[in-house]
């Protein structure tokens, strides 16, 4: 059989035999088509058929429908569109030598093979339309066929296509090339027809079971973007019901569960978004399963599918692709963006990374061995362990990242445009081999260990390599987070991907952003890690000089990065907030330090100011800022004199505490009760100190939750200590047991406003300055916040508002006790060489050096605040 597309040879002569009034205007444009000798007008044109028989001879049809057309079909002659007759014009091409009736060339050489259709009189239309459009039709797949158009999501030729990476497309795609079949420009391949693929989740109804309330509300979301429906689980019309395996262990026996309904982990959801197409729920299966029925379903059908040997073949094949199972460590979290800035090297506030269990079991092996290893080895095989670590991050990134997502051979191909794979990971390759053999060389030196080896002239070698590798990267890191962002948002595939890689091992739960700052943070970590090396060097070592030289070469080269990327604008944010503290430590402003979060809090424990006072906590990269915040009693607009008098405009917040990020020992998330509400902690010990110390806030806003702040918090935590789990971190706790309570701070937002109706009572226009003095006493005087404590001299007369220290912090007389359940630290093992886990509720400590007492339990401490009269306004403006 000849093809549809095919044309006759330039030398043949045509004829064209016009039928019906609607194609006669064709007679001028039908002229032009080289090898037409004669042209015909006709209502019917089967006065014409016989003479098909004898010569070559054309049928032009306005309409592929009805009686006439059924006719002239039905006589087996030529029958073409008008269409044709406009493109051969156009192209100056022949008319075709066509078999079946051709209206226009939109499917030309395209391969159709259907699946899931039942109803016939449908499927046959569908399949003559696309012989009219110049495709063809296959029963069963083959490697020939160009597209599949489906109607279900699963079955073997389904299965095939997706395999193979053939589209497959809707019965709507035909219906709209033949709704278009007068354009001669429409084609089936045209981006537009990409709307018309078939949807992964059609006549599907998902149910989720185990996710977080607004992951599932995201997961609902894209389930309706991408043509399928959700329910609750046990839904009579749920057809897979998605399961968190990292929450979920088994399914619940009150939901019902059916023969028909696939149980799938979470991962079977975002592969089937990242490709666009539904994936085989027998690789996601959710293998712990509470009704015995299913497993014997689930079995049938792996022994129908290993019979499949060839499907299984190309799915073993597809390395890396959504269909290979992956063994989730733990659940996938939503971490948001990393805003880490690189735009200067040389303040090294970063902790180096070190493998801290590594380390462990070095001391521990040195101490068997009776100190075999000097200090100078066991800082020589931190760093061999840190690169081989680093190096091992970046193969992530370029293997379990880059090298997926371009990949061609996957269905709807590769998940990024080549120009977006290029901005995120172009620059990764030379670094990546700089420390390739950076860590070879080190290996070598460790294998063949002697004091006199020479690791700084190892570093000399790699010098130039990495002076060249750095800065392309470090120059473009904005772009690139700009550009992972943007295509995240924009693309559903690629944020499928990113969703699904949080849950591979070897990306440790860290996104792509997180995982991109290694090569920011990794030349300081170097450099601290000589500058160590070099205290442990003796004098007479010949290594010393060349450490010496190591060093001076790698601050050179971030030297030579920073004098490349610095930008001003980028430490704004960070000279606004040191504008807006009063007392604030000038060590806060480091350019390799960059702002992550603003959380308002009402302190719990009194040990930084009094217990309900309104605090500010500025969550940097490697430490937090503590900040009194000053609130507004009356605003600017108000008459008072006391208001309007004031000189000096004072600054929104007042220094409490700068606290490092190394100092944090362990964040508290304390459970929500009645009595105890948006609360968490932290525990704090740095080295000056002794013994731990708890800070506990609750939340006083409303546009970030407590769940934000604590991961927030967290990730900076492993970012600074190189540890790959941020929940090693965090600990669930009673606030009962710490004496940790939100119960009486509702008080003060009645003692607030009754503050304001007095402060506006006594607020007069021109009123003497001894009268705003005495006014100013009173009002100090009659404020419920004051405390009684406070509020008489030692002759137990009331003092005046002018006369209190607005700056003086009241005595802390609550009770302590001891934190060391709560915290990593333990006997002989610090808390960076502590087992990497997930969170887990602690237990009440056992040992409590001072029980609460009854007095302080019921204590209410509520803020302290006063009007301001003029002798104070140098001081401050509001506590």
């Amino acid at each position: 059989m000849a093809d549809s597309g095919s044309t006759r040879q330039d030398d043949v002569t045509m004829k064209i035999v016009l039928v019906g009034e609607d194609t006669h205007n064709l007679e001028d444009v039908a002229r032009k088509i080289k090898g037409v000798s004669e042209i015909y007008k006709s209502e019917t044109g089967l006065e014409f058929v016989k003479d098909a028989c004898e010569c070559e001879l054309s049928f032009v049809l306005g309409n592929f429908e009805g009686e006439l057309f059924t006719k002239l079909h039905r006589a087996q002659v030529r029958i073409i569109g008008p269409p044709i007759i406009h493109r051969c014009v156009r192209d100056s091409l022949p008319l075709p030598l066509n078999v079946r009736p051709l209206f226009t060339w939109s499917m030309q050489d395209l391969v159709v093979c259907f699946t899931g259709f039942k109803n016939k009189a449908k499927l046959i239309w569908l399949v003559d339309h696309v012989h009219y459009m110049g495709g063809s039709v296959r029963k069963d797949e083959s490697i020939k066929i160009t597209h599949m158009v489906a109607n279900i999501t699963h079955g073997r030729k389904y299965r095939y296509a997706v395999n193979m990476g053939k589209p497959i497309m809707s019965e709507d795609w035909i219906n709209r090339l033949w709704s278009d079949r007068i354009d001669i420009d429409s084609t089936a391949d045209h981006p537009k027809m990409i709307a018309y693929r078939m949807k992964p989740f059609y006549e599907c109804c998902l149910s989720f079971l185990g996710f977080s309330a607004e992951e599932q509300r995201h997961m609902e979301e894209l389930t309706i973007e991408n043509g399928g429906t959700f329910a609750e689980p046990g839904n009579e019309d749920t057809t897979h019901l998605v399961i968190d395996d990292q929450n979920i262990k088994e399914v619940p026996q009150d939901i019902t569960v059916t023969a028909k309904v696939f149980l799938v982990r979470g991962e079977w959801f975002w592969g089937c978004i990242q490709m666009a197409a539904c994936a085989d729920e027998q690789i996601y299966t959710f293998e712990k399963m509470s009704t015995p029925a299913r497993y014997q379903r689930n079995n049938n059908a792996m022994a129908k599918n290993r019979k499949r040997k060839r499907l299984q073949e190309l799915v073993a094949e597809t390395e890396g692709s959504p269909f290979m199972a992956y063994k989730r460590r733990s659940s996938s979290t939503d971490i948001s963006a990393t805003s880490m800035s690189p735009d200067s090297f040389l303040d090294l506030t970063y902790t180096p990374d070190k493998s801290d269990t590594l380390l462990a079991e070095l001391k521990l092996e040195n101490k068997e061995d009776g100190g075999k290893y000097s200090k100078r080895r066991m800082v020589v095989m931190e760093l061999l362990q840190t690169e081989q670590n680093y190096v091992g991050i970046l193969q992530t990134i370029l293997n379990t990242f880059k090298a997926q997502i371009e990949k061609p051979d996957q269905y709807n191909g590769p998940i990024l445009a080549q120009q977006d794979t290029k901005i995120i990971f172009g620059n990764i390759p030379p670094i990546y081999e700089a420390h390739c053999k950076l860590r070879d060389s080190l290996l070598y030196l460790v294998e063949h260990w002697s004091e006199n080896n020479s690791i700084g002239d190892c570093l000399l070698k790699r010098a130039d390599e990495l002076m060249k590798a750095y800065p392309p990267f470090v120059n473009f890191f904005e772009n690139t987070k700009e550009t992972i962002q943007k295509c995240d948002h924009s693309n559903p595939r690629f944020h499928a991907f990113l969703k699904l890689c949080l849950s591979k091992p070897e990306c440790g739960r860290q996104s792509l952003q997180e995982l991109l700052i290694r090569p920011v943070q990794r030349l300081p970590s170097i450099v601290l890690l000589l500058q160590d090396l070099l205290k442990r060097t003796d004098a007479s070592n010949p290594d010393k000089v060349k450490l010496e030289q190591a060093i001076e070469k790698v601050k050179n080269i971030m030297t030579h990065i920073n004098e490349d990327k610095r930008k001003t604008e980028s430490q704004v944010v960070m000279f606004d907030i040191v504008n807006d503290i009063d007392n604030c430590p000038a060590t806060l402003l480091s350019a390799n330090r960059h702002f992550v979060m603003k959380v308002d809090v009402m302190e719990l424990s009194g040990n930084l100011s009094s217990r309900g006072d309104p605090l500010t906590l500025f969550v940097f990269s490697d430490n937090v800022e503590i900040c009194k915040r000053r609130m507004k009693i009356l605003g600017s607009t108000s008459r008072s004199p006391a208001i309007q008098n004031h000189k000096t405009p004072q600054k929104a917040y007042k220094h409490l505490e700068m606290i490092s990020m190394t100092s944090i020992k362990r964040v508290l998330d304390v459970d929500e009760t009645e009595d105890c509400r948006l609360a968490f902690g932290l525990i704090c010990k740095d080295s000056a100190q002794t013994k731990e110390k708890l800070y506990s806030f609750t939340l006083a806003m409303d546009d970030i939750s407590k769940n934000e702040v604590l991961t927030c918090i967290c990730k900076n935590l492993a970012i600074v200590l190189c540890r790959p789990d941020i929940e090693t971190f965090l600990a669930k706790v009673n606030g009962e047991e710490l004496n940790i309570n939100t119960k009486d701070l509702h008080k003060g937002n009645k003692a607030l406003k009754f503050s304001r109706r007095v402060s506006r009572a006594f607020s007069f226009n021109k009123t003497p300055s001894k009268l705003k003095r005495a006014v100013s006493g009173m009002v100090h005087g009659l404020s419920p916040f004051v405390r009684d404590s406070k509020q008489f001299n030692g002759t137990g007369v009331r003092k005046l508002a002018s006369t209190f220290d607005l700056t003086e912090r009241l005595d802390d007389d609550s009770d302590t006790m001891s934190l060391g359940a709560y915290s990593l630290q333990e006997e002989g093992i610090s808390p960076s060489t502590s087992i990497i886990g997930s969170p887990q509720r602690l237990s009440k400590p056992s040992h409590i050096f001072v029980t609460p007492s009854k007095s302080a339990a019921k204590a209410v401490k509520t803020p302290k605040w006063a009007t301001i009269g003029p002798s104070s306004a140098s001081k401050t403006k509001y506590l």
